[in-house]
């Protein structure tokens, strides 16, 4: 997916432009071999228009209206993760990327993703220290994610479920 980007105009721009630019590089590397040897779900054979079926306001609706809007399909294997976006705001920007993983480590998700994506971020992402520990702290306050059947919640209402998550 191509992102618009203003032009650097300073050096230290074009520092943190060169470096958000590989930092989205390595992820793009790294992101379809994590899911694609190191997932244990099972695809749920959904697509996009399926889920755009769904009633206004579900959360198998407002997932749908997310992937279409950023013209994607559920990845299989990944659906799990492309769910955690639109259940706890998280965009699919690099730094969203990060944040999510940081979340989801506070949530109790030891894998070998969250810890290296931990790592990596205080070396790719100094300035955003503070918006990853409030993401890596609002995790620990979640309810625990790893047992949840999201697809079966996917008619239910989106704040709904949302709400429900944390105590």
């Amino acid at each position: 997916m191509k992102t618009v980007s203003k032009q650097p105009k300073t050096i230290i721009d074009y520092a943190f432009w060169v470096h958000h630019k590989t930092s989205s590089w390595v992820a793009g590397m790294i992101g379809p071999m994590v899911f694609n040897f190191g997932s244990k779900d099972k695809n749920w054979n959904i697509s996009t228009a399926q889920l755009l079926q769904y009633p206004d306001g579900s959360l198998g609706k407002t997932l749908g209206e997310f992937l279409k809007q950023h013209e994607v399909e559920l990845l299989a294997g990944a659906e799990y993760h492309d769910i955690h976006h639109v259940l706890f705001d998280y965009s699919i920007s690099f730094k969203d990327e990060v944040a999510l993983q940081f979340f989801l480590h506070g949530n109790g998700n030891k894998s070998i993703a969250s810890i290296s994506t931990r790592i990596g971020a205080w070396c790719l992402l100094p300035t955003e220290w503070k918006y990853l520990k409030a993401a890596y702290e609002r995790g620990k306050r979640c309810k625990d994610i790893s047992v949840i059947n999201f697809k079966s919640m996917l008619h239910q209402d989106l704040n709904t479920v949302k709400a429900s998550l944390f105590h």
